[in-house]
């Protein structure tokens, strides 16, 4: 029997079991498939939620790991960068501070003892090996691997006493290329440090014998610098003798070099020497009869020549009456530093007043226009380039400093190889000269803490002139120790100006 549904519909009619049979499978069936249609969706939710949880903890994994692993080679590289600086300045110290070579270093130690090798002759028995960090006086370096360091030398700077003369004619002899042997860093390196790294390749550091392929003899392989220095671009660090190569990092290279040149040292040392030249003349004169300095030696041949006043230190003989004994460094004379370092004395402060000086211009010397100096000293600066003559000129650059009067500036240049001038003022010297005396001898800290008395008397000197407080800032705290300072730089200038 057929009946209508609520629209109109003709519906079959089935029995009353074929009704529930009939209806309890569609039921059956549409619950199935809500249960489905609401149970995928959530499924496929989870799954998606895990896959973000997972990437994300798989992300952060990948950027920890990453962060971690760059972490470590910055900490790598900063030991590294560190203990190569720390040998530099101990190297610097100790050429700066040698009692008997001023500018000399220690032979490499081939021993791996920490101390330098003892001279074969003259000669080191090798331009390269370790550090000698014993005989610098620092700790035992070591590179991020735990390797000690490595160290090459220039012959020219070897700490004995027959070697050539060292001055700031003293080139060094190392060339040193960047990635490939076509870009220089240094061709006239005084000396390299070396940071090994790990062992790459076929270097092996055992105790074991075999031959050097640096020395070409049978040693212990680690005692061999090809066991540890890298080569790249066809230039081995490995040579004793050079040349070295600062190359990138590579599967087949990891050294790390640290270079020290005529820059890093001379400057240094060339200051040193001229303050001690100025001190051993203030020593002549408090020592001689005439109360007076020496006359000049003009012809550079180290002896004094009466009735000039302009020339070299007479480092040899010294008239009106030679030196007294320890007066001169004992360094001066057999590494000729007389040769680069130009002396005027002013007609007062000559034997009887100058009264027999040919060669005098004015009764005192005058730097930067200001008079009342006693002695200039200029010292040459580094050579670049071989001098050509013994000529002012070829060793001092400011024409004012090599025309042969008796006035001088300040030198102008501004780069390390630059002259620098060191003057004594006069017993009647005013504002300027005192100012000149501060400017000479900063920074005034003595190495047992406080300011050095020459400092002190200065700046008392300049009580009443109108640098007195550049003068005051010069010898504090801040000043005392470094000139880096901006207040340290204005003090500088004006004192160069000061007037009473």
């Amino acid at each position: 029997m057929n009946a209508a549904n609520d629209r109109g519909d003709v519906v079959p009619a089935v029995s009353v079991a074929g009704c529930a049979a009939y209806g309890a499978l569609p039921f059956h069936v549409r619950a199935s498939k809500s249960a489905a249609g609401r149970g995928r969706p959530a499924e496929s939710g989870q799954a998606l939620l895990i896959l973000i949880v997972t990437l994300s903890i798989a992300t952060m994994l990948l950027v920890y790991g990453s962060t971690t692993e760059i972490e470590r080679v910055v900490r790598a590289e900063s030991r590294a960068r560190d203990a190569l600086e720390e040998a530099k300045q101990a190297l610097i110290g100790r050429a700066v501070g040698d009692a008997n070579r001023p500018g000399s270093l220690p032979c490499p130690d081939t021993g791996d003892d920490g101390s330098a090798d003892l001279f074969v002759g003259s000669a080191c028995p090798s331009y390269l090996g370790r550090l000698p960090w014993r005989t610098l006086g620092v700790g035992d370096l070591r590179d991020d691997s735990g390797e000690r360091l490595w160290y090459a030398l220039s012959p020219n700077f070897r700490d004995h006493p027959s070697a050539p003369p060292l001055n700031t004619d003293t080139k060094g002899t190392l060339t040193v290329y960047s990635n490939s042997d076509a870009l220089v860093i240094a061709d006239q390196a005084i000396a390299v440090v070396f940071a090994p790294g790990l062992a790459l390749r076929d270097q092996r550091r055992d105790d074991g014998q075999e031959l050097c392929a640096t020395t070409g003899k049978t040693v212990q392989r680690n005692r061999c610098a090809a066991n540890y220095l890298d080569a790249a671009a066809g230039v081995r660090n490995a040579a004793a003798s050079g040349p070295f190569i600062a190359a990138r990092a590579a599967d087949d290279y990891n050294d790390r070099l640290a270079v020290l040149g005529a820059a890093d040292l001379m400057p240094l040392v060339e200051r040193r020497v001229t303050l001690e030249l100025r001190n051993a003349l203030l020593a002549y004169r408090a020592g001689s009869d005439c109360a007076c300095y020496p006359w000049a030696d003009s012809a550079g041949a180290g002896v004094s020549e009466a009735g000039a006043n302009r020339g070299r230190v007479p480092v040899r003989s010294a008239l009106p009456q030679n030196w007294k004994p320890r007066v001169l460094p004992s360094y001066v004379v057999p590494n000729e530093w007389a040769r680069v370092i130009y002396y005027a004395v002013a007609r007062d402060a000559l034997e009887a007043g100058g009264a027999a000086c040919a060669t005098c211009a004015d009764a005192s010397l005058s730097v930067d226009g200001a008079s009342g100096f006693d002695v200039v000293l200029v010292s040459a600066g580094y050579a670049g380039a071989q001098r050509p003559s013994l000529a002012p000129g070829a060793y001092f650059d400011d024409p004012e400093n090599q025309d042969g009067d008796d006035r001088f500036v300040t030198p102008r240049g501004s780069g390390a190889d630059r002259d620098r001038l060191y003057a004594i003022a006069g017993a009647q010297s005013g504002c300027a000269a005192n100012a000149r005396v501060l400017i000479d001898n900063a920074p005034c800290a003595s190495p047992a803490a406080g300011v050095r008395a020459v400092c002190q008397s200065a700046a008392a000197a300049l009580a009443r002139c109108t640098c007195s407080s550049a003068a005051a800032t010069l010898t504090g705290s801040k000043c005392a120790a470094s000139l880096d300072a901006s207040a340290c730089e204005a003090a500088m200038t004006q004192l160069r100006g000061c007037v009473p």
